[in-house]
């Protein structure tokens, strides 16, 4: 276990790495980690066979580019669970199971993890959490309110893992935070909309309390992180404000295997004010000495698939080279170029390497109109965006874009009101990218929202795809 003493001597040792000697150091490890997947995993072992590839084509740093690419496809949809183990490990000693969201197709992936594992994992979270939030230095409450079973250990925090109960966690937020320095709530940004609704319905002011947050589950543009600032009281120019930060895992590999830091906040937001109407990628920092991050198959532009292959050689399930969905490129030195110098600065003085992550392709739905578009719309303004619930779907009308919302439960203008509002907004958007007009904008009221937000939080809510009418 690990404590106070020992948190603060790992992360001064690791601030003094760079980016290149942790990729270094990790490169290096790259064969052996394969090799341990063939040797453990009969279903890898197949796969490797199936592409013709033997563990001595492995070797050296360029031979995981000679490895299969594993998606869920060929592993979970194809091999039970018994074949994707590893072969020492012991069924008597599992301890965890945790599912991916089911959001992309019909099947489930899944992450298993031993009782050594799951033994380790507080001591990582911690790590973690001392990293971004000092927890060694304030009380800490952290109140987690992730759906689909995503649980949290810590020794250096106070834990609620509550689920999406809003109700559960407005009541320990504000009866028993008061106990605390600082509280941390984990959420994802449909559920941080409705929490946030939920207080202010009570007349509780948020900005009471030191409330920081992680934020996961899907992405967001900065108008909602200047929403949630607002709701919550915090001038993101003072040092040390709270933190509202994002971060990213997999469910068949690992929790936060991708964070933000107040240095990639930064750079985002100088990105955003630089150019206000275009998306902007989330930038992450990951440890290469926990995954190997790739992006395969690039575009003109650097984008590509994005890969990842854990460096434990422990795994329970081996999945090297996993194709998670995503779309993303490596943060290169020009695109520093013209932002603040303490923004650059701090971005180069980052002891981890960063990656720009653009989402889906399948949530582009139509030239300079992708989904987090839309999301970036209803934050813009904020007394517009306290009028929706934050649930919405995108999709074509005759060929073109369109957008219907649902108003919140407790909406004080009419749907023509707010259509109206963000029908101006969706017209400045239109001007300054050159993007196509709407085909329809529509807010319904909460009650008739048809797209099933009345409201379930439990899954990942689809954005895009097909219109009602």
């Amino acid at each position: 276990m690990l404590d106070s003493l020992k948190r603060r001597f790992l992360l001064s040792m690791l601030r003094r790495q760079t980016p290149e000697a942790l990729r270094s150091r990790a490169q290096g490890s790259l064969a052996s980690v394969l090799a341990s997947a063939a040797r453990r995993s009969g279903a890898y072992a197949t796969l490797l066979a199936e592409a013709g590839v033997t563990v001595a084509d492995l070797a050296g740093p360029e031979g995981i580019q000679r490895a299969p690419i594993l998606q869920k496809e060929n592993t979970f949809q194809r091999f039970s669970i018994q074949e994707l183990l590893g072969n020492d490990v012991r069924r008597e000693n599992l301890a965890s199971v945790l599912t991916s969201s089911g959001y992309g197709a019909i099947s489930f992936g899944f992450g298993i993890s031993d009782r050594s594992e799951a033994a380790m994992t507080p001591g990582a979270i911690d790590l973690g959490l001392q990293h971004a939030f000092g927890v060694d230095d304030r009380r800490t409450l952290l109140i987690n309110t992730l759906p689909m079973g995503v649980v949290f250990e810590s020794h250096a925090a106070c834990v609620s893992n509550v689920s999406v109960r809003e109700d559960m966690a407005f009541a320990i937020l504000r009866q028993a935070g008061p106990l605390f320095e600082q509280i941390i709530l984990v959420v994802d940004p449909l559920f941080a909309k409705r929490f946030l609704d939920y207080a202010d319905e009570r007349g509780y002011d948020l900005s009471s309390q030191r409330i920081n947050m992680v934020i996961g589950e899907e992405t967001f543009q900065e108008p909602f992180r200047d929403y949630l600032s607002q709701r919550l009281g915090i001038d993101h120019r003072q040092a040390g404000a709270p933190l509202l930060g994002s971060s990213m895992g997999v469910g068949e590999l690992g929790l936060n295997l991708f964070f933000e830091t107040p240095e990639t906040i930064a750079y985002r937001r100088a990105c955003h004010k630089r150019d206000p109407w275009h998306r902007q990628p989330v930038a992450f920092c990951y440890n290469p000495l926990r995954s190997w991050v790739e992006v395969h198959t690039p575009d003109e532009a650097g984008v590509g698939d994005l890969l990842i292959t854990m460096m434990d050689k422990r795994c329970t399930i081996p999945l090297p080279r996993y194709q998670t969905g995503d779309r993303a490129r490596f943060l290169q030195p020009q695109d520093l170029e013209g932002l603040p110098p303490e923004v650059r600065e701090g971005m180069e003085g980052l002891p981890f390497p960063v990656i720009l992550m653009y989402g889906r392709d399948r949530d582009q739905l139509a030239p300079k109109w992708h989904v987090d578009d839309f999301k970036a719309l209803q934050y813009r303004d904020a007394e517009l965006a306290r009028q929706l619930s934050g649930a919405f779907r995108a999709g074509e009308r005759a060929g073109a874009p369109a957008w219907h919302l649902q108003a919140a439960r407790d909406a004080t203008l009419s749907t023509a009101a707010i259509e109206r509002g963000l029908g101006g907004l969706v017209e400045e958007r239109c001007a300054a990218v050159d993007a196509p007009p709407l085909a329809e904008l529509r807010v319904y009221e909460y009650g008739e929202f048809p797209y099933g937000m009345g409201l379930d939080y439990e899954r990942k809510f689809r954005y895009g795809g097909t219109l009602a009418g």
